[in-house]
């Protein structure tokens, strides 16, 4: 009975030193089994949680991209309409097109070096971006479009040489509208399966601690009761003996 009692005190004392109520598969192999399963759960949500964040700052640059563009796209536009005032001489026309080439060039930049770690979002070298924002590895999909001159049609624009395409300009003002709605809808996406992670991850940390954490303030108590049992046990063992011993030496 002393070895038993002795053995459950040792198992107290790891218990409480390392805050767990399972510290081997001895102490609850069932709950050791959960626990590890939504540990390794809960390890990939967080992964995938930071994932999606990544692709969230993916989206957030390429819409500065866009706006830049945007707003390239409609000085062009006010240029090209003062161009088309027949009051310009072809000398003023060749100004108000130097003014433009600097538009058109700034957008190219903007759809050439618009980067994320390297990879460039807007030159048409990548249509999506697969992001794993599940604990699987699968998940989301940014869409991610072509915003050169030659994608926006306005490669070689110019009021200098006849009639002036001002629909060319609208249309990519069109395409580049359309381009950044997409990327909203996809930045909204992957800020709803952030949430939805975090959600997650809160959830099975919280079932994990459940199982594994142990109630140090009650196990304590509980261990000083075993151990006041315990030499209440040692003292009644030793009483007995005394007792045993006295009536042996009276016979």
């Amino acid at each position: 009975m002393r070895g038993i009692t002795k053995i459950q005190s040792v198992t107290g004392y790891g218990q409480i030193a390392s805050g767990k109520k399972i510290n081997r598969a001895a102490d609850n192999a069932a709950g050791m089994a959960i626990a590890n399963k939504l540990k390794a759960n809960a390890s990939a949500t967080k992964v995938a949680t930071r994932n999606t964040r990544e692709g969230i700052n993916v989206t957030n640059i390429a819409d500065g991209g866009y706006d830049s563009i945007m707003e390239r796209l409609q000085s062009v536009r006010e240029l090209a309409v003062k161009a088309m005032n027949g009051t310009n001489s072809d000398d003023d026309k060749r100004i108000i097109q130097d003014e433009i080439n600097q538009q058109l060039s700034g957008i190219n930049e903007s759809g050439k070096n618009t980067i994320y770690n390297q990879t460039k979002l807007m030159d048409g070298s990548m249509a999506t971006m697969d992001i794993a924002s599940n604990p699987t590895g699968k998940g989301s999909r940014i869409q991610l479009e072509n915003a050169s001159l030659d994608a926006l049609g306005l490669a070689g624009f110019s009021v200098t040489g006849g009639k002036i395409d001002l629909d060319a300009i609208d249309k990519a003002i069109d395409k580049v509208s359309a381009d950044r709605s997409k990327l909203g809808a996809n930045a909204n996406g992957l800020a709803a399966r952030e949430r939805s992670n975090q959600v997650a991850y809160e959830n099975m940390t919280a079932a994990q601690s459940r199982i594994e954490d142990l109630d140090v303030g009650k196990a304590s108590t509980e261990l000083k009761r075993d151990e006041a049992l315990q030499k209440a046990q040692i003292a009644m063992f030793k009483k007995q003996r005394e007792q045993e011993a006295m009536i042996t030496k009276i016979m």
